[in-house]
């Protein structure tokens, strides 16, 4: 149940929360814009502002910890500057229990943070890359970045196609390919058209062959020869019309596999349970495995960092938030200082210096203890 003094603090903490909230994302926002702007030259302005919101998910993630340090700084410094943290003090109040509606608050964030990760993230960051290509800088036809490259579409499928119609925003020469063990399923088509996540292939052909079986040709007679072949090529599918198709269902939608492939900046597009359904993949290789462990665990630790910074921002504010301006450059020391340490946190377990878990989850131990013993002095 909520007091008045948790009321009186919320009053305090949430309009600087909402504004500083605003303000990393604005500042962020802008950054995207800058970077992108020497390719937006004549782009209508409300393709630009739909491209940049779908940006607006996956900022909110990272930046929400940053909003809470200023939310927890900026406002206790001042009542600490006007003595009305003493003031509580006096009365019998303890720092702990100031922090009780302001720690509420950062595990609703934290809440909301895996909500948007598990739910929203995900698709906005791919839509934010098959948008940039497909509407901004090559209308309708961001496919043709995939031309002559190999992408895996997920569910053992992997694409090629050598060329890509233009008129038609259709891709030419497909090939997909499927393995399982050592049989491949081979299909050709002339052209091949994205629907959601399918693939509608035109002109196709269907080839599965056996290699495990070739080795029995080797000794096979001339009687075996027939039944030994029909083993090699378990199955060859060819439409008598060259304009028959078919749908292949594949694991990747089309702006998913320009956000990972179309340029070596790949999008984050797992979601929290997909990043944990790789970690647990007993056939991942090690190295892909500390890579997905530091996904995971990256995934859950950051918007855990909604409490954590509570803890250290409160006693900064309270004992160093003299003035305004101090207590505002303090929130962004504490907040640069949480994301370098988390940072090379992270470079240090990619390197294979620390395990996964400590290294996305080392800069919250670690200021989450810093935060304890001063709040405890």
């Amino acid at each position: 149940m909520f007091t008045i003094l948790d009321r009186y603090i919320l009053r305090e903490v949430v309009p600087v929360l909402l504004v500083s909230a605003l303000l990393y994302v604005a500042v962020f926002l802008f950054g995207f814009f800058y970077v992108g702007s020497r390719w937006l030259d004549g782009a209508p302005v409300l393709k630009v502002l739909t491209w940049l919101g779908y940006h607006v998910p996956g900022v909110l993630v990272q930046v929400l910890p940053m909003a809470v340090v200023s939310a927890v700084v900026i406002p206790f410094g001042r009542m600490a500057t006007e003595g009305a943290v003493l003031a509580t003090q006096a009365g019998g109040v303890s720092l702990v229990r100031l922090l009780r509606p302001v720690l509420l608050l950062g595990f609703l964030l934290a809440g909301f943070s895996l909500y948007l990760s598990e739910n929203v993230v995900p698709e906005s960051n791919a839509r934010v890359r098959g948008y940039w290509y497909d509407e901004l800088t090559t209308p309708g036809h961001g496919l043709y970045r995939l031309r002559g490259k190999t992408v895996p579409l997920g569910n053992g499928i992997e694409l090629f196609f050598s060329g890509y119609d233009w008129a038609h925003r259709a891709m030419t020469g497909v090939r997909l390919q499927l393995w399982k063990d050592r049989q491949v399923t081979v299909i050709f088509a002339d052209r091949g058209v994205y629907q959601g996540r399918d693939l509608k292939l035109t002109g196709y052909r269907i080839y599965t062959v056996d290699y495990a079986a070739i080795d029995g040709l080797l000794n096979a007679s001339d009687a075996q020869l027939p039944a030994r072949l029909q083993q090699v090529f378990k199955n060859v599918s060819v439409p008598r019309s060259e304009e028959a198709s078919t749908t292949i269902k594949v694991g990747l939608s089309r702006d998913e596999a320009l956000a990972n492939f179309a340029d070596p900046l790949a999008a984050d597009t797992l979601s929290l349970s997909e990043a944990w359904q790789r970690y647990t993949d007993p056939k991942l290789a090690p190295a892909d495995r500390t890579d997905a462990g530091l996904a995971f665990h990256s995934k859950l630790a950051l918007p855990l960092a909604n409490v954590v910074l509570v803890l250290i921002s409160l006693p900064f504010a309270v004992y160093y938030g003299r003035s305004p301006g101090l207590s505002m450059g303090m929130s962004v020391m504490i907040a640069v200082g949480y994301y370098l340490v988390f940072l090379l946190a992270r470079s240090m377990g990619g390197l294979g210096m620390l395990p996964p878990a400590l290294a996305a989850w080392g800069a919250n131990l670690l200021f989450a203890f810093v935060g304890w013993r001063l709040i405890r002095r």
